[in-house]
């Protein structure tokens, strides 16, 4: 399974876990309606320093020999909860809506998420949590208001595997005598 397929089955649990759209940065799309939460892969390719173990298999064929070389790299993420300061109406009354608290309360759910909740989901999608930062500001100006943001960074291991197809060595054919 690819990196991009596990991190997908990733954003997939934690937006079943959290309720909101869990959606990737930087993209030329509308921004959605608050609340919502944003993630980078700020790296997706950090390795322990190790060469990786290495094995033979089958390839298409019984003829086919492949390489294959698995790691066990890391992963940065960083999600940020996104909110704004309004208000809507609830049945004839209004009801106003912090954006800092409401982001906060978001993020602080996403990380429950990473360091618990969502500890199977987080598996079944091929990931190990190795480390959880703290929720910390990252407000941004928005014209004329504040976006009222939270965000934290989270380390995560998996497995990577490389294939490659190798030449396979023919049993030689020795003419003449051989020396012991």
């Amino acid at each position: 399974m690819s990196f991009v397929t596990k991190r997908n089955a990733l954003i997939s649990a934690l937006h079943k876990a959290v309720g909101v759209p869990v959606l990737l940065a930087s993209q030329v799309q509308p921004e959605a309606e608050p609340p919502f939460i944003v993630y980078s892969v700020t790296a997706d390719y950090i390795p322990d320093g190790g060469m990786g173990n290495y094995s033979l298999g089958e390839g298409a064929t019984q003829d086919d020999l492949v390489e294959v070389r698995e790691e066990q790299p890391t992963a940065t993420l960083s999600f940020t909860a996104c909110s704004v300061n309004r208000c809507y109406d609830d049945n004839g009354s209004q009801v106003q809506v912090l954006g800092a608290d409401e982001a906060l309360e978001l993020a602080t759910l996403a990380q429950g998420f990473f360091l618990h909740t969502g500890r199977d989901a987080i598996a079944g999608a091929g990931f190990v949590v190795v480390d959880v930062t703290n929720a910390t500001s990252r407000d941004a100006l928005e014209l004329d208001e504040m976006g009222r943001r939270f965000g934290f960074d989270v380390r995560l291991r998996y497995t990577r595997t490389d294939a490659a197809a190798i030449s396979k060595l023919e049993k030689p054919t020795i003419k003449g005598n051989v020396k012991e």
